[in-house]
């Protein structure tokens, strides 16, 4: 088989396989919504607001570093680790948009859509992918 043949038999094998672990996860993203992209950039008062709003609101669960390990994360179903960089490609801007707005029951993942702007959870979502560890 051809090299390219071959790199694109493993980038097609990659996305099915992200595909079926978030659909395995329990979330269901819309696909427009997986495609969407931060209005955003990572500037430094953009990344101080999404600082700022995750410490209110998402710090609890999620740690104060993003791993987690926050006092109000289930033992059950603990909050994800934001740090993962293996995360980032079944969590676009999109799938984070998504699941910060719409949340979920199980494991529990509130909705911010009644707390937060949109604005307000585009800057999480850049603050978010800054903690990513490469």
């Amino acid at each position: 088989m051809p090299k390219s043949a071959s790199l694109l038999a493993a980038a097609i094998a990659f996305v099915c396989a992200s595909m079926v672990a978030l659909a395995q996860s329990g979330w269901t993203i819309p696909p427009a919504g997986r495609e969407e992209t931060s209005p955003l950039k990572p500037t430094a008062d953009v990344l101080k607001k999404g600082g700022s709003v995750f410490k209110s609101k998402c710090q609890r669960c999620h740690g104060k570093e993003g791993k987690g390990d926050g006092p109000e994360s289930d033992p059950d179903g603990p909050a994800a680790d934001l740090t993962d960089e293996a995360r980032a490609s079944v969590n676009p801007d999109g799938v984070l948009f998504y699941k910060i707005w719409n949340g979920r029951s199980n494991p529990k993942m509130p909705a911010f859509k009644s707390e937060m702007t949109k604005d307000d959870v585009w800057a999480v979502v850049e603050y978010v992918k800054s903690l990513r560890k490469s």
